[in-house]
């Protein structure tokens, strides 16, 4: 699991700085109107933003694949059956049914937020940013959002792996206490 967690780690880190030109510079003039200067820098970089792009679409379908089996094996595999288990032990086990609820919506609003966040930068792709440098240039501000929402659920989602851990935790001290 550590292993997997400093893959995924290594793999997030490298998308980062990799895009970390591309992004700052569009999120820093974001307030600022585009000059003509501005507007020949994209038409110049073109074809290296597209080839940035794409390599970030191809890591970031990977990546969705390999988190969303993940976060789904978690929720059908750990968090149901073992629900399931406590119910029918008629132990108290109401934090973790709600975490599990919790976990489920968000997980949902991670995949719908992943596909509007695909389908955003899948029409950069297809965009011509040397004919169109505004519009590319708007259309990557639009995809950052999306991925930065699709980042945040990620971050909700470990958020709630722990505080079910932490539910389980405290029901396995108090068996314990029990026996």
């Amino acid at each position: 699991m550590q292993t997997r967690r400093f893959i995924l780690f290594t793999i997030c880190s490298v998308m980062t700085l990799s895009l970390a030109g591309l992004f700052s510079s569009v999120h820093a003039e974001s307030t600022t109107p585009m000059d003509s200067a501005h507007v020949e820098r994209i038409r110049a970089n073109c074809i290296d933003a597209q080839s940035s792009l794409s390599r970030i679409h191809a890591s970031d379908a990977l990546l969705r694949v390999n988190r969303g089996q993940l976060y789904e094996s978690i929720l059908t595999r750990l968090m149901a059956p073992f629900n399931a288990r406590v119910s029918l032990n008629r132990l108290d086990g109401v934090a973790l049914v709600t975490t599990a609820a919790d976990y489920e919506r968000e997980l949902d609003q991670f995949r719908a937020s992943y596909i509007s966040y695909e389908e955003s930068l899948s029409a950069l792709l297809t965009m011509n940013c040397a004919n169109q440098p505004v519009a590319f240039y708007d259309g990557v501000a639009d995809a950052r959002a999306k991925r930065d929402i699709v980042h945040n659920h990620t971050i909700n989602l470990e958020s709630m792996i722990k505080a079910y851990q932490a539910s389980f935790e405290t029901l396995a001290k108090t068996i314990e206490v029990t026996k």
